[in-house]
C-alpha cells in the first residue's frame, strides 16, 4: 500500500510549538480491524468526555462535499458510483477497491492518494482548535495508522482486537459478510497491530467488560506525558535564521 507522506502535518509539532509545552494536547490514535470494536470503544471515549475524530466520517464528507475530488472520482469510476447531484455510492466503490487483484490495488492506491491528504489536512485542523480550547486529550479513529505510515503523528497507539470468528460474526450481524473478508484482506492481522500499538484492547467479552477495558486504558493515557517530538525541519531553519 502506498504511504502517506504527511510530515508537513504532524500536527503533534505544530501544537507543542504554539502552545509549548506545559500546554500540550495529547493525541492518542485508535485502532483496529473490520469488526474489532473500534468504533464501540470510540463511542465509549465519547461519552467519557474525550473528543473522537473519525478519520471515515471524514473522508465520506469530503467525498461527498469536495468537488475536486468528486470530479477525479467520478472521472475514474463514472456516473453510476458517483452521480452528479447525489451521495457516492460507497458499497459499489468499495467492492472496486478492496481486494488482493492488481486492479483492487490500483483502484485502492487512486482513492487514497487523492483523499488521505485532505482528511488528513482536515484533521489537523480540528485538533489545532481543539489544543485552541484548552482540552487535554483527543482521540483520532481511523484502520489505516500502520498502514498509511502515520502512526508518528500520534503520542499513543491503541489497537483494538478480536479473534477473527468473533468478528466476522458481528459484520455478519449487520449484513455485510462479502465486505469483511474484502476488507480484512487488505488489513494488519490482530497479531501485527498488538506487536505495533502501544496499548492493546481485547474485545472478546462482553460490552460491559470492553466499557472497563477502555476506561482503564483511558485513565493511564490521562496520566502520560507526551511523547517528544523533532521540531519540523522548516521550523527549526527559522529559528536559526530568525
Amino acid at each position: 500500500m502506498q504511504r502517506i507522506d504527511a510530515e508537513m502535518l504532524i500536527w503533534n509539532t505544530k501544537i507543542r510549538h504554539a502552545y509549548g509545552v506545559s500546554n500540550v494536547m495529547l493525541v492518542i490514535g485508535l485502532t483496529g480491524t473490520i469488526g474489532s470494536g473500534k468504533s464501540e470503544v470510540a463511542r465509549i471515549a465519547r461519552s467519557n468526555g474525550i473528543p473522537v475524530i473519525s478519520s471515515d466520517d471524514v473522508a465520506r464528507h469530503i467525498m461527498d462535499t469536495d468537488p475536486e475530488v468528486r470530479a477525479a472520482l467520478q472521472h475514474r469510476f463514472g456516473n453510476q458510483i458517483v452521480p452528479d447531484s447525489s451521495p457516492i455510492s460507497r458499497q459499489h466503490l468499495a467492492e472496486l477497491m478492496f481486494g488482493n487483484t492488481a486492479e483492487h490495488i490500483a483502484h485502492r492506491r487512486f482513492v487514497e492518494q487523492l483523499v488521505h491528504p485532505r482528511v488528513l489536512e482536515s484533521i489537523a485542523c480540528q485538533l489545532d482548535e481543539l489544543a485552541r480550547t484548552g482540552t487535554p486529550m483527543a482521540i483520532v479513529e481511523s484502520a489505516l495508522i500502520y498502514t498509511a505510515g502515520i502512526e508518528h503523528l500520534f503520542d499513543y497507539v491503541v489497537a483494538v482486537v478480536a479473534p477473527e470468528d468473533i468478528r466476522r460474526e458481528r459484520v455478519r450481524l449487520r449484513g455485510s459478510t462479502d465486505d469483511f473478508d474484502r476488507r480484512n484482506d487488505t488489513q494488519l492481522p490482530d497479531a501485527q497491530l498488538r506487536d505495533l500499538a502501544d496499548f492493546t484492547i481485547v474485545n472478546d467479552g462482553t460490552l460491559d467488560e470492553l466499557e472497563d477495558a477502555t476506561k482503564t486504558v483511558l485513565t493511564i493515557l490521562r496520566q502520560l506525558p507526551p511523547r517528544p517530538v523533532e521540531p519540523a525541519e522548516d521550523a527549526t531553519d527559522e529559528q536559526a535564521t530568525g
